[in-house]
């Protein structure tokens, strides 16, 4: 098939532009002419420059194209307003599908987020893509869970199948930008973040792109799919960086209420002395004392997945990091004597 992606330039995008490569399918990649393109050097790509915001420059980029796989979006969790990332968000949906329909494309791979299905009060309770974040506050995960809906919206108006894949953390190579899941394990074994209560799902980048290849042509339409791996208390996800890197994360052992407060007044210095906070009140309101645990069950066997492990997912992301110059020397040695980490030309 000839495959139209959006955002092909992006963590996930670079992942699944060589997934199709490698299944033998052509690709036309949708970038903006501003952005990195270092995650395409060297790939047997159709390029086209414009922006999901400008419908006139999606719908000649999907002529001639079979499918469109639509992950073009802002992934920053911490913004001055929550419309710098809704906004891109919710009309970048409206544009792919009228992109769609001009193009006589019947299906859309359709990128949201875990953002988008909320996290749990309890360990217990896993969720999955029956249930919907409905009391979100941060931008990003509002942006997530109106666009989503939106699709589904046009989805139905349009005619249009839209297979929804909501990816956990996603960790691993080719972020030229470091997105805030693999930002998560820099902090960490850096020094600078802590580990909270509450739990995370980690999701190999390379699993990522193997399901949004086989939702091309698997999965239910209309419906939403988590992509994760195993659920993990986050204090136990540092337990595995320090057996990979010899570094423990400190850890934030605080409940919610307290963090919260701690997180406004944060957030509050941060604005008086002009500097970007490390995070805000809204973002701690959907993670800290929250449980990010998914039944990936019905995925995996939808798209004929079998996940990486958090360990393998986590080595992955250090290396990356390391290769890019994001860890500091110290934690470098201590990981290189380790021996875990697949460094290769990385030091």
């Amino acid at each position: 098939m000839k495959v139209l992606v959006t955002g092909a330039n992006g963590h996930i995008g670079a992942n699944v532009t060589r997934e199709l490569l490698a299944q033998g399918h052509e690709v036309r990649a949708f970038v903006r002419s501003s952005g990195d393109l270092s995650g395409l050097d060297g790939l047997d790509i159709e390029l086209v420059y414009g922006d999901v915001m400008q419908l006139d420059t999606l719908i000649p980029a999907a002529q001639g194209c079979d499918k469109i796989i639509h992950l073009a979006a802002v992934y920053k969790t911490i913004a001055k307003t929550a419309e710098e990332i809704v906004e891109p968000a919710v009309v970048g949906s409206r544009n792919i599908f009228e992109a769609a329909k001009s193009a006589g494309i019947d299906r859309i791979v359709y990128t949201s987020s875990i953002a988008s299905i909320g996290f749990s009060t309890s360990a217990t309770k896993m969720r999955d893509g029956d249930d919907w974040n409905d009391d979100a506050q941060n931008p990003y995960y509002v942006a997530k869970t109106q666009s989503e809906k939106v699709a589904q919206s046009l989805s139905e108006q349009y005619g249009i199948e839209v297979i929804v894949l909501c990816p956990a953390i996603v960790l691993g190579a080719y972020d030229y930008r470091v997105t805030p899941s693999n930002q998560l394990v820099m902090d960490w074994v850096n020094g600078v973040g802590q580990t909270y209560q509450g739990g995370l799902n980690l999701v190999d980048v390379r699993d990522v792109a193997e399901a949004h290849v086989a939702a091309l042509t698997l999965g239910e339409n209309r419906r939403r799919y988590v992509l994760g791996g195993q659920n993990l208390e986050v204090k136990n996800i540092g337990q595995l960086l320090k057996a990979i890197s010899g570094v423990k994360p400190l850890h934030l052992p605080t409940p919610r209420s307290i963090t919260l407060v701690f997180a406004s007044i944060v957030e509050r210095i941060s604005k008086l002395i002009g500097v970007k906070p490390l995070f805000t009140r809204d973002l701690v309101f959907e993670v800290v004392g929250r449980y990010g645990f998914y039944d990936t069950s019905e995925t995996n066997r939808t798209f004929k997945l079998s996940p990486r492990s958090p360990k393998d997912a986590l080595a992955g992301s250090l290396a990356w990091l390391i290769k890019q110059q994001k860890i500091r020397k110290a934690v470098i040695e201590k990981t290189r004597r380790l021996g875990i980490v697949n460094l290769g030309d990385s030091v």
